[in-house]
Order: C-alpha cells, then structure tokens, then sequence
C-alpha cells in the first residue's frame, strides 16, 4: 500500500477505535489490506490519488453515538444527528469530502451478510500500532460481486489471482 495512503487510513481507524466504535473496512480500502492495491475512482468513473475510505458501521444505537463521537473529533459537526428525536442508524449513511481523502460510512452493505456475522469473520491489520477492522476475504469478495460494478469484478480477480500466487 503506498505510504501516504496507509497513514491517512490509520488516523481515521486511530479515532474509531479511541471511541470504540464497531466497524469493518471495506470497499477498496479492504481490496488494499488483503494485498491488491489501485487507485479510488471519482463520480465519473476517472482514476484518482484522492482515497475513498469505505466503512461498513454496526447500526446499534449505542454504535452510532461512539461513530458520532469519533466524527466530531474528525471535525465534523454532529450536534443535529445527536439531538434527533428518534435516530435511525440502520439507515444513516454519512458520506464527508475532506482536502485528501473522501469518508464513506454505511449501516448496511448490498450483500446478504449480517454485521454481526461479518465482525465475527474480520481480519485484523495492526499499522503503526493500530488495530484496524477489516472485512474478512470471503465476504469481501461476496460483497463487490453483489455490487457488480466492473471496478469490483476486476478487484475480485486481482484478489484471486494475488491469493493463488
């Protein structure tokens, strides 16, 4: 993984972690962490250096405070979602554009596949000192084939290919 990307990840994994919050890389970023590394693509499908962080969240109530904890330490203003009346994490989705990496944050995945279960299944990656979270092969591979898009098709035959060597 280059360098520069690595630490950008680590700092964001370093405060969900300091806020306990239960979450999976996963997306790209996880197609990075089981050895297969390219660069994010924008809205329109180009190739760019900017990383797009995807994190897959558990939806618990409890959950979703500590992810609104550790957003407000990442410097996001939270204070309408911690006043809701009746929070819905099981559909909040948080998508933030920050100067060198964008922050996508999901309750829910397309694929068929409990959180629960997925934790369970998680591989841990220690960068630096830091736990990270991440979606285990096998449901990450279920995960971009469910999308279909062909970005994740083609990470779903490097990451074969990169197994297989």
């Amino acid at each position: 993984m280059k360098n520069d990307f690595t630490q950008k990840i680590v700092s964001v994994c370093e405060i969900l972690n300091e806020f306990n919050v239960n979450y999976l890389v996963i997306g790209g970023t996880a197609t990075a962490l089981h050895g297969y590394y390219r660069l994010s693509s924008d809205d329109l499908g180009l190739k760019t250096e900017k990383p797009d962080f995807d994190f897959w969240y558990n939806p618990t109530y409890s959950n979703y405070f500590n992810l609104l904890n550790a957003l407000d330490k990442l410097g996001i203003e939270v204070k309408e979602f911690k006043k809701e009346k009746t929070p819905q994490p099981k559909k909040s989705f948080f998508k933030f554009e920050f100067e060198e990496y964008t922050l996508d944050l999901l309750p829910q995945i397309k694929a068929d596949i409990k959180f629960s279960t997925a934790y369970l299944k998680r591989v841990l990656v220690n960068i630096n000192g830091i736990e990270i979270s991440c979606i285990g092969y096998n449901e990450l591979v279920i995960d971009k084939i469910t999308n279909g898009r062909n970005k994740d098709l083609q990470d779903v035959e490097q990451l074969k290919k990169k197994r297989n060597n």
